[in-house]
């Protein structure tokens, strides 16, 4: 159906297809609700991919053990450093660097003692992806990564110091700590850091709140501590680890994916095959 040339008190056009919806209010979450958009998501994902249901079970369980891990100062780094480098970049791209990226930045503590020279031969090295302002972030983060370690004991202690888990107040405060500290750390990388180090909180990103707010779960696409919340919920909801939460609504919005089917997608999602399609704003509004 065409879009209406007006908008009314009680609709707006999508911005993605230009079709009508409905409502933008967020809708009632409650438990039932969350657990149910979940497991339909999960079901409709397998259903479109090329695994059996243990295949899947088997690829997406490690996502499942994220938490309570034993992460070394020097794991802590690498991590900032692969975020660093995908952050604004196809992830398919920087996977092509990712070992000639480890050879260069795979000890803090070596990395912090760069001298010019090293520096220059990292950023004229043509097997490597030649972003200086990356580069200089990683070298500035090694330097301050050891200064953290040399403070608190180890960098563990530092990210315990602000109890992150114990409350929505305490987590923000490690974020506003982590973008302070860190180069190329800010906003949604911020998040990014904090999942992959198991904390309880998942990366907002463009396809984790172009989903949720589909769903009315969250008020516009641009409020990441919305959708952390949000994440949270749905953790609690279903008693899954946040880092599974966030892998499956990924893959739900994910383009280029091997063995899976982007279902929710920026443009021309396959609203058809969407098992949550009745709980979407955008099918609710393209339908009428």
């Amino acid at each position: 159906m065409s879009c209406q040339k007006t908008i009314d008190s009680d609709s707006r056009f999508c911005k993605y297809c230009g079709a009508r919806v409905v409502s933008t209010k967020k809708s009632k979450i409650n438990n039932d609700k969350l657990v149910s958009i979940f497991q339909n998501v999960c079901d409709t994902l397998c259903l479109n991919s090329e695994y059996t249901e243990q295949e899947f079970e088997d690829e997406f369980s490690r996502f499942k053990s994220y938490e309570n891990r034993d992460i070394s100062d020097n794991e802590y780094y690498r991590l900032l450093v692969d975020i660093i480098f995908y952050s604004g970049f196809k992830a398919s791209t920087v996977d092509k660097y990712l070992d000639v990226i480890h050879s260069h930045f795979e000890d803090y503590e070596i990395v912090a003692k760069y001298n010019l020279d090293q520096v220059e031969e990292i950023k004229n090295d043509k097997n490597m992806i030649q972003n200086k302002a990356k580069i200089d972030a990683c070298i500035r983060n090694a330097v301050r990564i050891k200064k953290i370690v040399e403070k608190y004991g180890s960098f563990k202690k530092y990210i315990d110091s602000f109890k992150p888990n114990s409350s929505d107040e305490c987590l923000f405060k490690l974020k506003k700590s982590l973008e302070k500290n860190f180069s190329f750390i800010g906003g949604t990388t911020a998040y990014h850091f904090m999942t992959d180090i198991g904390l309880n909180v998942l990366k907002p990103d463009r396809v984790i709140l172009r989903i949720f707010y589909r769903l009315g779960l969250i008020d516009n696409e641009e409020d990441l501590f919305s959708a952390v919340k949000v994440g949270r919920l749905f953790s609690r909801a279903t008693k899954l680890p946040i880092r599974y939460i966030d892998i499956i609504f990924v893959s739900y919005g994910q383009l280029n994916q091997e063995k899976m089917e982007c279902i929710c997608s920026e443009k021309n999602p396959k609203c058809l095959k969407c098992g949550v399609k009745n709980y979407c704003n955008y099918y609710i509004g393209s339908v009428l």
